[in-house]
């Protein structure tokens, strides 16, 4: 499951707050905590993705985020202008071989968002 960890916070350990209000609201209340005037540092575990995206990682995990959400994750972080680094851990193509090309798919897509591009 996704967890979002803002100052000394955590929502969605559970992914309860992603299914009752949606991505899109979460990511509003985690944003709106941290304000305008915060440099983030995006940290993005690959294993957040339900293992139908990212199959080749540490610890795939079923319910997990779907590639779009993590996508709009990383869109609203660009969008805030304050993205000051980022990192994406957990894709291990030697784990799953035949989802290898998958998982680095999914990286570099949530990395590209990450840096401006979007999907709609």
């Amino acid at each position: 499951m996704a967890t979002f960890v803002y100052g000394n916070r955590i929502a969605d350990p559970d992914g309860l707050i992603r299914y009752r209000y949606g991505i899109g609201r979460v990511m509003e209340m985690a944003l709106g905590h941290i304000g305008t005037d915060t440099p983030i540092h995006l940290s993005f575990d690959v294993d957040a993705l339900d293992p139908q995206w990212a199959p080749s990682t540490g610890t795939p995990v079923r319910g997990g985020l779907t590639l779009r959400e993590g996508d709009y994750i990383a869109e609203c972080v660009h969008e805030t202008g304050s993205l000051v680094a980022m990192d994406l851990v957990e894709v291990n193509p030697s784990l799953e071989v035949v989802g290898a090309a998958e998982t680095i798919r999914a990286g570099c897509s949530l990395v590209r968002c990450a840096l401006g591009d979007t999907l709609l």
